[in-house]
């Protein structure tokens, strides 16, 4: 803090604050002060404050080498204590300061100036103080940086301080300070308002300016600091006045004297009278309506705890009458349990002693049983009797715990059947793979989901599939022996641990009998559901001890998938149990997908591109990409290897988005070049159906990045992902077409569409899966099945593209049917960009011959 300089009213607004500073016997030269001058080492700072000595080491060690004697009376420590102390700053300091002083303590010695020594202490007895002061570096021939410093006890200023301004900032009167020359010093911004003037007209002038009437006699009869109650009138700046009346009392700040003025316009002091009535009517209508308490505690010198003011909350939220808490204040107490008792008090002590905000909060039975939470806030206000006294409300804050309770479970439950999830399941397989080890205990861990629940979904529609979820759940669950653990996996599936059998005997009829239960069918909502499960099961132990770094519970539960798997493939209602093979295959298959996200990270995809051509003008007018990995060393991958391992972890997403951007890409890239450009069609999943706020923005971004059309896009949807969600699928591709972006059903034919769902579909094509078009000349199934569907599509005015075409018999086939586009072999395999732009600029269609 510089010796002196700053603005004259702010000092003396401020109470002189500043300190005593005398020349320094160091060989330093002084160190520059801002704004000029020479800073001079602090001498003591008195019995309201001490000097100190500091040193820092080259390598960052602070050291507090003396301390003044003075240091006691501050703080309660000896000088020895704080010399002797490892940590100075532990001990001293607030921990809400410490940071910030350490920070300037960095920033001194590294600049060689001043530091500015401005923090909270805590004493010995866990008081606050407010010190504030300065102390100045210099560097020794050693390297040390080393200050010399003095504060001074601050803690009363900054109190009266923090009052002043709480006061000069809200009061509804105004406040005038004068000088000791009695010149203004400063006034609040309501009185300068009242009166039409500002604080620059006012500073320095005498109170006469502003209250005429006002002489030195007036302010002198108040210098003995009592006050003194006077009526005049005040001057306004427009020459308008107004009567007020005015207080004038003396106010000593560290040995200079103040006078202040505070007052008030009579003219409307009856109208306040009257507003403030209806303010507390108002306020206590508020308080009375606050979905909480409204109250004010008070912490007496002698220890006891009261109520002095309670709402009419209560009565509703308590269960008690406010006279009654206000009559026994432990009616509150006997509220909490004794744990939370002990630590109400004990937070309230250190609310009292460091006169700091207190939280709170209470659960409780409220009358009728309901379980209440009230959250209370408060701040305390030291007395001058030394009552402490809380204003605060607890608030009813029921519904945010319910919340939170909601979502812990659901962090671990499944919300439909309130199941455990995966995440608690695998949690507790680890424990009980832990206890199987050691107690010799033999368990089964089962994947059991419903065949073909797909069906039931797009048939009956997802809430009679989600009544068909939780009472499969039920049945499976009565059926389960006191220690096992069911869980919800995804879709349709489930696991289970069945443990606590002693020989491997015992659990695989436990396993069978479960498996049997669940092909009983189950009843909901009044129907009967003749429903078959399949289910992998593995057995523990002996199938789940892997020498991978997978733990005992992943490879379990990896082996009771790879099992269910291979039920699934077998047919309906099958149960498998591992076996080794099976295990060798899901190795493989994590290999997979390991490698794949690796190539999607290397960008190893790319898309190659198959043409579809109009049967009646032969010409190309559209295609379809294929995603292909090219794998380095290896070569190209088949899809149908790469594919299904990418559909289990989302990965598909990411192939996507490669896929997606590449054609947008290349679009761009041939319109660029003036090369004729057909709409492109990329296939999504089902899953990315089901996060269409991604699907939608992704697309809408890619379309704005290379400045294509939407129309140059297409989508293609499987129809079994279709109709997992078709209330979900129907509402994507309506906002798919408002963008301008076609959409087509793929494989169609291989899925379980109902004709009422699907004519809800705006959808344009239907591509006819290439397992029918194969057989289309010599099983008449097949051709029935495809003049069906042409038959529909017609009727549904919707383009159909055959796929699989790839002879010549084929093509006159489905010419005859009336078929408007066909894929496949016949005219192209999937070729890249460059074979495609090729066949772009040479206008490459149908021979004469297939004209025919």
């Amino acid at each position: 803090m510089p010796v002196d300089g700053g603005d004259p009213a702010q000092r003396g607004a401020a109470g002189g604050d500043t300190l005593a500073w005398v020349v320094g016997s160091s060989d330093e030269a002084g160190a520059q002060a801002p704004g000029g001058g020479t800073w001079a080492a602090p001498v003591d700072g008195g019995s309201s404050g001490f000097s100190f000595r500091r040193s820092r080491a080259p390598d960052g060690t602070l050291s507090y080498p003396f301390f003044s004697d003075s240091v006691t009376r501050v703080l309660g420590f000896s000088p020895s204590d704080m010399t002797e102390t490892e940590d100075v700053h532990a001990l001293l300091l607030h921990p809400a300061d410490r940071d910030r002083y350490l920070t300037e303590i960095d920033r001194s010695a590294a600049t060689l100036t001043p530091c500015i020594e401005d923090y909270r202490a805590i004493t010995r007895g866990g008081a606050v103080r407010w010190l504030k002061g300065i102390s100045l570096p210099h560097r020794t021939l050693g390297g040390d940086v080393v200050w010399d410093g003095a504060v001074r006890d601050m803690s009363e200023l900054h109190r009266t301080k923090l009052f002043l301004d709480v006061l000069m900032r809200t009061t509804g009167d105004f406040i005038f300070i004068l000088n000791d020359s009695d010149s203004i010093l400063t006034g609040n911004s309501f009185g300068l308002k009242m009166l039409g003037r500002t604080l620059d007209e006012v500073l320095g002038e005498p109170l006469s300016l502003l209250f005429p009437e006002i002489d030195d006699e007036m302010l002198s009869a108040g210098a003995d600091s009592t006050t003194r109650v006077i009526e005049t009138w005040g001057q306004r700046k427009d020459g308008t006045s107004c009567a007020v009346e005015l207080s004038i009392t003396a106010v000593q700040v560290e040995k200079r004297q103040y006078i202040a003025i505070a007052g008030r316009d009579l003219t409307i002091h009856k109208k306040n009278e009257a507003a403030l009535l209806v303010s507390e009517r108002r306020l206590q209508l508020v308080t009375d309506n606050v979905p909480g308490v409204v109250f004010q505690r008070v912490l007496r010198p002698d220890g006891s705890l009261a109520f002095v003011y309670v709402s009419r909350g209560a009565r509703e939220f308590l269960g008690i009458e406010p006279a009654e808490l206000l009559e026994d204040p432990n009616r509150y107490m006997r509220l909490m349990t004794s744990r939370e008792r002990r630590e109400f008090l004990e937070a309230l002590g250190r609310s009292a002693q460091n006169m700091t905000p207190f939280e709170e909060e209470i659960s409780f039975r409220a009358p009728g049983g309901v379980t209440h939470w009230l959250h209370g806030q408060s701040v305390p206000i030291l007395q001058e009797n030394g009552d402490i006294i809380w204003d605060g409300v607890l608030m009813d804050v029921t519904d945010r715990k319910v919340a939170e309770q909601r979502l812990s479970f659901l962090a671990f439950h499944d919300p439909l059947t309130h199941l455990p999830n995966y995440g608690a399941f695998q949690e507790r397989l680890a424990e009980a793979c832990a206890r199987g080890l050691h107690t010799g205990e033999h368990m089964a861990i089962i994947s059991i989901g419903i065949d073909r629940f797909s069906v039931i979904n797009a048939t009956l529609g997802l809430r009679v599939g989600d009544q068909v979820l939780i009472a499969t759940a039920q049945t499976l669950l009565v059926s389960l022996e006191r220690r096992s653990i069911m869980a919800r996996g995804q879709g349709d599936r489930f696991l289970l641990l069945l443990a606590g059998y002693k020989t491997p005997q015992e659990v695989i009829q436990a396993t069978e009998r479960i498996h049997t239960i669940a092909q009983k069918g189950v009843s909901s909502g009044g129907m009967d559901f003749q429903i078959s499960m399949s289910s992998g099961a593995v057995l523990f132990p002996g199938d789940g001890i892997d020498s991978s770094s997978a733990t005992p519970a992943e490879t379990l539960i990896l082996h009771a998938e790879a099992a269910f798997q291979r039920a699934k493939g077998r047919g309906s209602g099958i149960l498998q149990f591992y076996n080794k093979e099976m295990g060798e295959r899901a190795l493989k298959f994590l290999n997979l997908q390991t490698r794949l996200r690796k190539a999607i990270k290397n960008q190893e995809l790319l898309p190659y591109f198959q043409p579809q051509v109009h049967l009646k003008t032969g010409k190309i007018i559209g295609m379809e990409a294929l995603a292909r990995w090219k794998c380095p060393g290896v070569g190209f991958i088949p899809p149908n290897e790469f594919i299904p391992a990418a559909e289990e972890p989302g990965l598909i997403d990411s192939i996507f988005e490669i896929i997606l951007t590449g054609c947008a890409r290349q679009i761009r890239d041939w319109k660029d070049r003036g090369i004729p450009t057909v709409p492109i069609a990329v296939n999504v999943s089902g899953r990315q159906f089901r996060y269409a706020l991604h699907l939608l923005s992704l697309l809408k971004e890619t379309v704005a990045k290379f400045n294509i059309e939407p129309q140059d896009i297409q989508i293609e949807l499987t129809e079994s992902s279709a109709m997992q969600d078709p209330e979900t699928a129907i509402s994507v591709v309506k906002q798919l077409r408002e963008m301008g972006i076609r959409c087509a059903i793929d494989d169609f034919g291989t899925g379980y569409s109902s004709l009422s769902v699907l004519k809800k579909f705006p959808i344009d094509k239907l591509k006819i899966d290439r397992s029918f078009v194969m057989d289309i000349t010599t099983d008449h199934n097949d051709a029935a099945i495809v003049q069906a569907i042409m038959a529909m599509a017609r009727a549904l005015e919707m383009e159909v593209i055959a796929e699989g075409v790839e002879q010549a018999e084929h093509l006159a086939f489905l010419r005859n049917l009336g078929c408007d586009v066909i894929q496949g072999y016949y005219f192209s395999r999937p070729v890249p960009a460059e074979e495609m732009e090729r066949m772009l600029l040479e206008g490459r269609g149908l021979a004469a011959v297939d004209m025919v």
